[in-house]
């Protein structure tokens, strides 16, 4: 009986970290979609792989449509590096920038680009809600 609770366990652990593992995998596609627009100059592709409120609030930030506000930023391009999950929550790491994401009915998309660590205070996002 032990056993078998303990082959319960294992098949448990090893199914969790399956799921841990496919729903990184699934924010560094969408980094990785996100980053290719940029380097393309496709803008509205990355106003798509972006959170409705982080589309949102950049259009607004500089009284123009979303696309005419990428099209304007000098966001960094890069590679997907290491991809942390929390939750519905993501940081994706490149060589030059720090991409946080979130996972929406829609799927995974880009809450914040361009984004320095500040030391103990909070990253600095070039975009962000």
């Amino acid at each position: 009986m032990k056993w078998n609770r303990i082959a319960a366990l294992a098949v448990c652990c090893g199914a969790l970290a399956a799921c841990g593992s496919q729903r990184a995998d699934d924010a560094s596609a969408a980094a990785e979609a996100f980053l290719t627009a940029l380097a393309d100059g496709d803008a509205a592709a990355v106003c798509a792989a972006l959170a409705p409120e982080t589309a949102q609030a950049l259009a607004s930030s500089e009284d123009q449509t979303c696309e005419q506000a990428v099209a304007a930023l000098d966001l960094p391009t890069g590679t997907v590096g290491e991809t942390d999950v929390w939750g519905d929550r993501a940081q994706v790491r490149t060589g030059t920038d720090v991409l946080f994401l979130a996972e929406l009915d829609e799927g995974w998309k880009v809450v914040a680009a361009g984004c320095e660590p500040q030391g103990e205070r909070p990253y600095e996002c070039e975009v962000s809600a």
